[in-house]
């Protein structure tokens, strides 16, 4: 937002109404101080189209400035930091803008649903994943479960989900790494409150069988609890124990590139930080090969509780010689890129987390220069593609694409009819440590086809219709089948995600 001379901070922003495709014009939003996810606002109450405000450090106990729109529109943001009061103000009419205070459905969103395919998991708006309403401050839906159930490449019973409200993500929960069930307002997949204490909810059962979820008090202290229907004993006459709460923090892992097996497994106990002093900082060392790494951090070695990324870089060195980077691990799934930098030659490297401000730091031991990667300059397609590109090589110049200024890249490629085609986009030239594509579970499209009509002028209605690009880490490739033989042009746009494949021969 910007400070204008009255002392308001003001934005204003063209959104998009409601699309027949089933968008609904629905919007949620918080602020944010100085990039500090500790430092949020939230709303407490609304009279019209102002919102009072409260900051809280961990997003506990407020709502997101949740709105609806009628229609196509400009609408203004204006903040006055004094009384701590934010208006949405309609540029048509008071009614065209619509604040949204009171939910009457809740919906279970995540890899719960097993038989479900990726990007149907966490569609809010699916029937039949509606919680019951038991009594005012009790909300429960049963669900089978399995013990080799949940995410595809893991099938080990462990389950993550969210909680919606009126069939919208950020409307709804996500949950406190506390131990104790703890929900917090407002944390959908576009709105993470950011910190390590942050996830979405996580247990683990270890038998299969029905399991009802419980949705407490979701008007005050809102927390959620899920447990076995089937209580009996199994074959061998042992009674197996309820499913297990992972939502802790007690642990921090250090994952990342700079190890050369299993890079991004958190289960290795020599990869978790050590206390070095009694103020909440963690350290490990590590040797480190000379080259571009990526780095990021887990929670309890649980990677489902979603490792730390993104990596904002702060205090950014002021020399070329630097030995010593700072930076705060700002989770925003599913935007998030690891925390990447250059290491000009083999050395030693001291990585500290402080947890109670989740900052980290990297400090080089040895001889040598630390350089943060800080933009992007380039970016490539690469798949499995002929000639002239180069098959799979994120590295090699030939796969670069055309700048076309304002983050929006184009690239002409010749295709043959019936070959599905599978690609990424890659920043930098880095060994797939920068990479775009996009993320199935956002909630965003329901393909890869990349087939946004207008991708170089995207609203929101059209990222929720036909997918946007993301930075989640090393994402699985989008795939594209031409119907007939000709020239192709792919198109990204990695500022507001849009992306495209457009025949060329018609």
């Amino acid at each position: 937002m910007a400070l204008q001379s009255d002392g308001y901070w003001q934005s204003s922003l063209r959104l998009d109404g409601p699309r027949p495709s089933g968008f609904t014009g629905s919007y949620s939003l918080r602020l944010v101080i100085n990039h500090n996810p500790r430092r949020q606002l939230k709303a407490i109450a609304v009279t019209g189209s102002t919102w009072k405000l409260q900051a809280l450090e961990l997003g506990i106990g407020g709502h997101n400035v949740n709105f609806r729109i009628h229609c196509d529109q400009e609408v203004l943001f204006r903040l006055s930091p004094d009384l701590l009061q934010l208006e949405v103000l309609s540029g048509i009419s008071t009614e065209a803008l619509e604040p949204i205070t009171q939910f009457s459905t809740y919906e279970l969103n995540g890899f719960v649903w097993d038989d479900l395919d990726m990007f149907q998991k966490f569609n809010a708006q699916l029937p039949g994943r509606s919680f019951i309403k038991q009594d005012k401050r009790l909300w429960s839906l049963d669900v089978p479960l399995r013990c080799n159930g949940g995410i595809d490449f893991r099938a080990d019973g462990v389950y993550q989900f969210l909680i919606s409200a009126q069939g919208e993500e950020d409307y709804g929960f996500a949950a406190i790494n506390d131990g104790q069930g703890t929900l917090v307002h407002g944390s959908g997949f576009s709105s993470s409150h950011g910190t390590s204490l942050h996830s979405a909810c996580t247990v683990r059962v270890q038998r299969d069988g029905l399991y009802r979820f419980f949705l407490h008090d979701p008007e005050g202290s809102p927390s959620f609890s899920v447990e076995a229907l089937d209580t009996s004993a199994d074959e061998s006459g042992e009674i197996l124990p309820q499913p297990e709460l992972l939502n802790h923090r007690v642990t921090i892992q250090l994952l990342g590139t700079i190890f050369a097996d299993a890079p991004f497994d958190p289960t290795k106990p020599e990869r978790q930080l050590k206390p070095t002093r009694p103020n909440g900082l963690l350290e490990l060392e590590v040797d480190v090969k000379a080259g571009n790494h990526a780095i990021n951090f887990a929670i309890n070695a649980e990677l489902f509780l979603d490792t730390m990324g993104f990596g904002c870089w702060i205090d950014l060195p002021t020399t070329e010689n630097s030995k010593e980077l700072h930076g705060m691990a700002w989770h925003g799934k599913p935007q998030e890129w690891n925390i990447s930098f250059h290491l000009d030659q083999d050395g030693r490297l001291k990585v500290g987390y402080d947890i109670s401000r989740d900052r980290f730091s990297l400090s080089l031991m040895s001889p040598g220069i630390l350089r943060p990667t800080t933009h992007l300059q380039e970016l490539s397609l690469v798949g499995n593609f002929e000639a002239p590109l180069d098959s799979w090589n994120p590295e090699n110049p030939a796969n670069l694409m055309q700048s076309i200024g304002s983050g929006r890249f184009e690239r002409c490629v010749k295709l043959q009819a019936g070959t599905t085609y599978k690609y990424k986009y890659v920043a930098n030239r880095s060994p797939w440590i920068l990479v775009f594509a996009d993320y199935e579970l956002d909630g965003m499209g329901a393909d890869f086809a990349g087939r946004n009509p207008d991708p170089t002028n995207p609203g929101h209605a059209a990222l929720r219709d036909y997918g946007q690009l993301t930075t989640h880490g090393n994402p699985p490739p989008l795939e594209y089948t031409p119907i007939e033989s000709g020239f192709y042009q792919f198109f990204a746009d990695v500022v507001t995600g849009a992306y495209a494949v457009i025949p060329l021969h018609n």
